[in-house]
């Protein structure tokens, strides 16, 4: 019963310790947390002269980052006009290619469309495109969401915990027949 025993064991053992070697590449922290909260509206424009990204923020305070189609850099000391959604004015620049227009009110949900007028050095282009401000949601927009699950993993799912399952029933089995042997053993009483 000893040989038996003694050879579950370091079959286990073995198994065990390849379950729990980390693997190159593999993450074995808790899982990634996604940011469940909706995307701030955006306006997104270009031509063959500019690239216009446009984000609104919270209080009607209108980004725009304005970059140079063929080359990709930041355009910068452009002058910047805006006009739709309750926009019509000039943007300032806050850093070089980001400029800054801050609206009155924010606009209502829906599509507005915007016309922005772009003039750099001797370029000049007008560049169209919707802003689009989606209607406001639950309560629930905030709540962080783990990728791929939407509620929590069992612990005992992972590869250590289907051993330790497996150990138990080795055990179970290994007692079992140990319990035969020993019955088979004993002589009959009358």
């Amino acid at each position: 019963m000893n040989r038996y025993l003694v050879f579950a064991l370091a079959l286990l053992l073995g198994l065990w310790t390849e379950a729990v070697r980390a693997h190159e590449g593999e993450d074995h922290g808790p899982p990634a947390v996604v940011n469940a909260r909706p995307l701030l509206p955006r306006v997104t424009a270009h031509s063959e002269l500019f690239e216009l990204v446009g984000v609104l923020e919270p209080g009607g305070r209108l980004l725009l980052w304005l970059d140079a189609t063929p080359t990709n850099a930041p355009v910068e000391g452009a002058v910047v006009e805006v006009e739709g959604a309750g926009a019509n004015g000039q943007a300032a620049e806050v850093s070089p290619g980001v400029y800054e227009l801050k609206l009155d009110q924010a606009p209502a949900p829906g599509s507005h469309p915007l016309t922005f007028t772009v003039q750099a050095g001797s370029d000049m282009d007008l560049l169209g495109a919707p802003l689009v401000v989606a209607r406001a949601e639950g309560a629930g927009q905030g709540a962080a969401v783990v990728a791929g699950e939407t509620s929590p993993r069992a612990a005992w799912a992972g590869p250590v915990g289907w051993m330790a399952l497996g150990a138990v029933g080795m055990a179970v089995a290994m007692a079992g027949v140990s319990a035969l042997r020993r019955r088979r053993a004993l002589p009959a009483r009358r």
